[in-house]
């Protein structure tokens, strides 16, 4: 099957999946979920759906569990919307992705607050932690030989510019 018919096709079988986890499902157990994907095989014989913020007080197998069980009803709720003629058969999947997205947060909170917390300059190649008191004037030796190397770079005749100025004008 093409790429975009089976795009079309998963977008209709999201809004069906949708409109049954929010309304018609009458277990309030698993009413709550969020399907944030949905993944059909190329042959239409396998659908995938991925969900998330499901009843944090019920385990997960206990949830994939009654999303089997239910899996009946979804796909007479597919047969019912006549998008397709075979209905294919559901796989659900713990989306684990907010979970991911949570760690990988703690991870840069921490990573951030240890740099502020260690005075850790990036700019810093040797990478040495130290407070700006501790700075002595060995450090800024190197950083008045490269001003001193600057200055005499720019040392150039201001007025030999405006002459190669004055003779293109002409021309």
């Amino acid at each position: 099957m093409k790429g975009f018919r089976l795009e079309r096709l998963q977008s209709e079988l999201y809004k069906v999946l949708y409109s049954v986890f929010n309304g018609e499902i009458s277990d309030n157990r698993i009413s709550g979920i969020s399907i944030t994907k949905v993944k059909l095989s190329p042959d239409l014989s396998l659908l995938k759906v991925y969900f998330s913020d499901y009843n944090q007080q019920i385990p997960l197998e206990k949830i994939l569990e009654l999303l089997n069980r239910s899996s009946g009803f979804i796909k007479k709720q597919i047969a019912g919307a006549n998008i397709m003629r075979t209905i294919p058969q559901i796989v659900f999947q713990y989306d684990e992705t907010n979970e991911r997205v949570g760690k990988m947060d703690e991870l840069f909170r921490i990573i951030a607050e240890e740099k502020r917390n260690n005075n850790y300059y990036d700019d810093d190649r040797d990478n040495v932690y130290y407070d700006d008191d501790e700075l002595e004037d060995e450090d800024f030796e190197d950083y008045e030989e490269y001003t001193d190397d600057l200055d005499e770079d720019l040392d150039f005749d201001y007025e030999e510019i405006e002459e190669d100025e004055d003779d293109n004008s002409k021309k």
